[in-house]
């Protein structure tokens, strides 16, 4: 019988939808946890800066947000539904980058909740290099991961309407279960760092039913620490907590000694995009055998 985790930690970034997936999990669950945006050595050296990872009580580190959500007794995402997520998710990630400046501002400001004052400024230091890496992946590799078009996009959003208006309130029917996590991560995803997905969303009459689900989405959400939407949607919460001046200053000398180090980082990066690959491949294989 599965038992509920007295507490869990989460390595990742909450700009990342499939962190907020299992944030928002948790916080649905009411599980206390703690989110460090610097993966430990171990989860490091078999994934690199691979996010969501998490570790319930003391348990193994698990990766992918569906299979931590599973753990917290959270259903699977049909196949249909999965696909949408995805080509919503490859529309939107690939446009993050459109502004190099944005990029690495907006993302100066998650904080880390390490209890420890100056192990969280190392962690703001070395979270630069996760940054580097999905910069880098991002803005060199996003021709070979999909195309950031926003009209395959709307059709996502106007197939997860369609989905949740036969479903009822949520994609879970009474109450959000995976894929209303996984769809509201997006939709913190949009607002962490504009992209054209955010303007058509909060705009478009074609979406008057996902805007509705978004509002009942961020009604549970009232104290959420991680809310990037709170000021896009009704109803209004109060923006996600950010980090200190001190915080952000070990941030931006972390990304300066990343850039200036470039012969080793962006090597490594590229090393752990390949080896993410494989082990991604690796997992579908076994999911299929």
């Amino acid at each position: 019988m599965r038992t509920t985790p007295r507490h869990v930690t989460v390595y990742g970034n909450d700009h990342s939808p499939w962190v907020q997936a299992v944030l928002l999990g948790l916080h649905e669950r009411g599980i206390a946890h703690t989110l460090v945006t610097v993966p430990p050595l171990r989860v490091f050296l078999d994934a690199g800066v691979l996010m969501p990872a998490a570790r319930l009580d003391d348990g193994p580190w698990m990766h992918d947000s569906a299979e931590i959500l599973a753990a917290l007794g959270y259903p699977a995402v049909p196949d249909e539904t999965a696909r949408d997520l995805m080509k919503l998710f490859l529309s939107s990630a690939l446009r993050r980058t459109d502004s190099t400046r944005t990029f690495w501002t907006r993302f100066s400001f998650a904080r880390d909740d390490h209890p420890n004052t100056l192990r969280r400024h190392w962690n703001h230091f070395w979270r630069a290099f996760s940054i580097l890496y999905f910069f880098t992946l991002i803005k060199f590799g996003g021709s070979r991961i999909g195309s950031g078009d926003p009209e395959a996009g709307f059709r996502a959003m106007q197939s997860l309407q369609e989905r949740i208006a036969a479903s009822g309130d949520f994609l879970g029917g009474d109450a959000p279960d995976t894929a209303d996590l996984q769809l509201f991560g997006l939709v913190q995803m949009f607002s962490s760092i504009p992209v054209p997905e955010l303007d058509r969303l909060k705009t478009d009459p074609g979406l008057d039913g996902l805007r509705s689900w978004v509002g009942r989405m961020q009604g549970r959400c009232a104290d959420y620490d991680h809310l990037y939407s709170a000021g896009d949607y009704p109803p209004a919460h109060p923006a996600p907590r950010t980090a200190t001046p001190s915080e952000r200053g070990a941030f931006w000398s972390g990304a300066a000694t990343m850039w200036l180090a470039f012969p080793v980082t962006i090597p490594l990066a590229v090393f752990y995009v390949a080896r993410v690959r494989t082990l991604t491949r690796r997992r579908q294989r076994a999911a299929r055998a």
